[in-house]
């Protein structure tokens, strides 16, 4: 029994000596509690340090998302604008140049539309002066000037230019002088109508014989006349009348002449018809003569 109680008692003894010895060779409590704590702390600081890379890598990743995004805008936005340009170019500018040629021109015209407005004026002007100086010769016993109206048709559009030279020289032929004019209608000055039907069945004659006598004057309108479709012109009582079918010419007997109101070339074929019941000696069809 005192055998145990001594080895009870030594190794209590050498549990003390070791706890001891343990105390005085390893670290605290406290000291592995903090550091325990400062390993809990970095590896927090290592987990927000990658959670942080993290979050950076995501906002890169949508910066750089969101540039893709801006750069196709930008391209789309460039496309449409190149778009655009080349539309302008295109269509735009030229209209926009086809206007203003057209402004450009329309001025022009405008501009020439108020010289022969001023022109016509002008010829309006010194015709009323002229009839001024008429009547005021008329009240000290003078003649009174005599007047006979005349006409000039042509189609198609535009073919009656050709015929106002042939017509206006060969009316001054005759001793007219073109006092006005208004569209198709001629006022002419110089001769009587009497003394013109006189001259006009002369000149049918000389056409039936042949144009031997016929003035170049009058070969010169005849040649103008054959060349549109339909058409003629009037001279006091001289009608010459184009239609597709024929070229004739008459003198209308004054009577007649005065019981029309209406232009007679209105309807060159009905005009033509009536020229063909007129006497033989103030008709003739110069349809087949090479004048």
């Amino acid at each position: 029994m005192t055998v145990i109680l001594i080895l009870l008692c030594l190794a209590i003894a050498g549990r003390e000596l070791y706890l001891a010895f343990e105390r005085r060779h390893s670290p605290g409590a406290p000291e592995i509690a903090d550091i325990r704590t400062q390993l809990r702390a970095l590896k927090g600081t290592r987990d927000e340090l990658e959670n942080f890379r993290a979050s950076q890598r995501e906002r890169l990743d949508r910066l750089a998302a969101e540039q893709e995004r801006d750069r196709e805008a930008i391209g789309a936005a460039d496309a449409r604008i190149r778009s655009l340009i080349s539309q302008i170019n295109d269509r735009l500018l030229p209209d926009v140049g086809g206007r203003l040629k057209q402004q450009r021109e329309t001025a022009a015209e405008q501009h020439a539309s108020l010289d022969r407005l001023a022109a016509e004026v002008a010829v309006l002007r010194a015709h009323l002066v002229g009839r001024l100086d008429q009547a005021v010769a008329a009240s000290l016993g003078a003649q009174p000037a005599e007047l006979v109206a005349g006409s000039l048709t042509a189609g198609p559009a535009g073919a009656r230019d050709a015929l106002t030279g042939p017509y206006e020289r060969f009316a001054e032929q005759h001793g007219l002088r073109v006092e006005l004019t208004d569209r198709d209608r001629y006022y002419l000055s110089g001769r009587s109508p009497r003394a013109l039907e006189g001259d006009f069945v002369d000149l049918v004659g000389a056409l039936r014989g042949g144009f031997r006598e016929a003035t170049g004057e009058t070969r010169n309108l005849l040649g103008a006349l054959r060349d549109i479709d339909q058409g003629g012109a009037q001279i006091g009582p001289l009608l010459i009348v184009r239609t597709p079918e024929s070229l004739v010419c008459g003198v209308l007997p004054l009577a007649e002449l005065r019981r029309d109101s209406g232009s007679l070339l209105d309807d060159p074929a009905e005009t033509a018809r009536r020229l063909h019941r007129l006497p033989e000696g103030r008709f003739c069809d110069v349809s087949a003569v090479n004048v």
